[in-house]
């Protein structure tokens, strides 16, 4: 049964605040047991795969949820068919350009991201392919509005990556192993997914109509990839960034120290995945009080999350970082402030993300983050240290994008008015 917005947003909290427990003790046992390189190593890991599969296929989950809760607030089950099938087609494509590009380039990537780590690469490519699919069928879920099942198969992604770490790490501590994980998170995700999809297929026609188009849906699909790649690409460029700069140890310092907001962050996951399907559907139905009062809640709740990380970063975080990692990843206050500035800014960018996505504002959304990514380029070559660019960089961007996309609202409304 499709969930409403408060029991949504209460599921998904609960199911990221658990994926993001499992996630951080998954990234604790690995720091203290492998140490800063190999930890290091691993963030590295991680960013790379999260960063191509919001390349590649986060605009198709984004079209296939927009466009399912779209036509279903319509009844029109025949859409709803067509938006499903043309979107796996599209998945399918990303997989196959996706291993020709993993081919090629196989050589410099390898090396440049992982030291020639053959196994890494391998694990790394398994594990974008995994990712790519079931972004696919999480947006379907969001789509429909079963928030409770696309809830569990986030538990269980990260649940098994933990555990498949312990039972791994209590044979033999390696950095193989800690990617091996990581892999078998999506496969079992996905194989839950895919034993509880088929119950929703009355809900779909036999017969797909022609409409939306292929274009349509190309011109929703591949602009939204690219706001969903730079957000992705922003957030995550920070490991890869100092690793190709620094070392792989500095990276991992890097990653421990921005890990303590990730409560913060898995907070208003939550938030945004639930919100979007139903700012889609009030979209189709019209009604403008009740998108106003969701956009107003929710920017509430993210200026007061916001306040809370900085407020933490100038106090004790420092302690925390102490506390979870060991006193060999502690940094300096002032890298904590400019983290927990960045995420609050990026959580704000995330936040209209969605609202201009709703609202089919798709050039505004690529114009502001564009502007974000040629700021982001040029604030990394400032003459500091590589956590002091990277940290800047990062706050310039995700500041940026921010203002873009307020400015765009504001002009569209003054437009309407007009």
């Amino acid at each position: 049964m499709p969930e409403s917005i408060k029991k949504g947003t209460f599921l998904n909290l609960v199911a990221y605040g658990l994926s993001g427990i499992f996630l951080f003790i998954f990234k604790i046992i690995t720091a203290r047991s492998l140490g800063k390189e190999a930890f290091g190593i691993i963030s590295v890991f991680l960013a790379s795969i999260w960063i191509i599969s919001r390349l590649l296929t986060t605009g198709i989950k984004d079209s296939a949820t927009r466009y399912i809760s779209l036509h279903e607030a319509t009844e029109d089950r025949k859409g709803m068919s067509r938006v499903f099938l043309e979107n796996l087609k599209y998945t399918i494509i990303v997989i196959l350009f996706f291993l020709f590009l993993s081919l090629s380039l196989f050589k410099i990537l390898s090396l440049q991201l992982f030291s020639g780590f053959l196994t890494l690469y391998i694990l790394f490519v398994l594990s974008c392919i995994l990712y790519f699919v079931l972004f696919f069928l999480r947006g379907v879920l969001q789509g429909l509005r079963e928030l409770k099942d696309s809830a569990v198969s986030v538990i269980v992604e990260y649940f098994t990556m933990l555990l498949a770490l312990v039972a791994f790490f209590s044979f033999a501590k390696d950095v193989r192993f800690a990617a091996l994980s990581i892999l078998l998170a999506p496969l079992c995700s996905l194989l839950y997914i895919l034993s509880t999809i088929s119950k929703h297929r009355k809900r779909f026609s036999n017969q797909p109509s022609q409409v939306p188009t292929t274009r349509t849906l190309l011109r929703f699909v591949i602009p939204t990839s690219f706001v969903n790649f730079s957000s992705g690409f922003i957030t995550q460029l920070g490991p890869p960034f100092i690793k190709i700069v620094s070392n792989f140890s500095l990276a991992g310092v890097f990653t421990a120290s921005l890990d303590i907001f990730k409560a913060a962050r898995t907070a208003l996951t939550a938030l945004f995945i639930s919100i979007f399907p139903h700012l889609s559907r009030q979209e189709a139905l019209k009604n403008k009080k009740r998108l106003h009062v969701m956009i107003r809640d929710g920017l509430i709740f993210v200026l007061t999350v916001s306040v809370i990380m900085v407020v933490v970063s100038i106090t004790f975080g420092q302690r925390i970082v102490e506390f979870f990692y060991g006193e060999k990843f502690v940094i300096a206050r002032v890298h904590l402030l400019l983290m927990s500035l960045f995420t609050s800014f990026f959580l704000l960018s995330e936040l209209f993300n969605r609202i201009l996505l709703a609202k089919s504002m798709l050039k505004a959304l690529s114009f502001s983050w564009v502007c974000a990514i040629m700021i982001l380029i040029g604030l990394l070559f400032l003459p500091c240290s590589p956590l002091i660019r990277a940290e800047v960089a990062l706050l310039g961007a995700a500041i940026t994008a921010f203002c873009g996309m307020i400015i765009s609202l504001m002009v569209s409304k003054t437009s309407k008015d007009v």
